[in-house]
């Protein structure tokens, strides 16, 4: 989806949804697979949608990435900012857009969606799939599809919706399975990074 050698893409790296400590780690875990996956520290910018890049400078990168944490709080700083009509023409220009929890969310309709609450405005997502994203299943323990106007994807930690103009698919990296023991069930995400030993943390 890149259409480049990930040592030549110019990554934007939105942690906006990071609020908490947890969230915080885990964006720095999410940064640093990118060096692992071959993707070079100069190439990659942290921007914290604080206003400071025109839209042509935003339309000069390749990636967009938006970090997982605060769902609400990341939508409220996109609509406020009026960054959503950017991420769209950065979509429409066949750029990727990579949303990690959070990120992911605000991509569908409504970010209601997917606890079958009723749309509200302020709520309103960005619409770029139709459907409703819910994360992180391998944490609850007993997750179960609701019956909802739109497909209800339900993603667990190694699993990902690629989605194009033809339309969206689920992938899995089936190696990153791991399965939560409810008996000792891990404090916080970042447990779950760290179980998987990705970059040796």
């Amino acid at each position: 989806m890149v259409q480049k050698p990930f040592g030549e893409a110019r990554v934007l790296f939105i942690p906006t949804a990071a609020c908490d400590d947890e969230a915080k780690t885990i964006a720095e875990i999410l940064y640093s697979e990118l060096l692992v996956m071959g993707f070079k520290e100069e190439n990659i910018t942290i921007y914290n949608l604080d206003g400071t890049l025109s839209e042509a400078a935003v339309m000069s990168y390749d990636i967009m990435y938006l970090t997982g944490g605060w769902c609400q709080h990341l939508l409220e700083i996109v609509h406020k900012t009026k960054f959503d009509s950017i991420i769209k023409k950065f979509v429409f220009a066949n750029k990727v857009y990579i949303g990690m929890s959070a990120g992911s969310v605000i991509a569908t309709p409504n970010i209601m969606g997917c606890f079958g609450e009723p749309d509200r405005q302020d709520t309103e997502g960005l619409g770029l799939i139709q459907a409703y994203i819910d994360c992180h299943c391998n944490m609850k323990p007993d997750p179960q599809e609701k019956k909802l106007p739109l497909p209800h994807i339900m993603l667990s930690s190694h699993q990902a919706v690629a989605v194009s103009h033809s339309g969206y698919e689920l992938i899995e990296e089936t190696s990153a399975r791991h399965e939560v023991e409810w008996s000792n069930p891990p404090i916080v995400g970042v447990n779950v990074f760290v179980k998987q030993e990705l970059f040796g943390i």
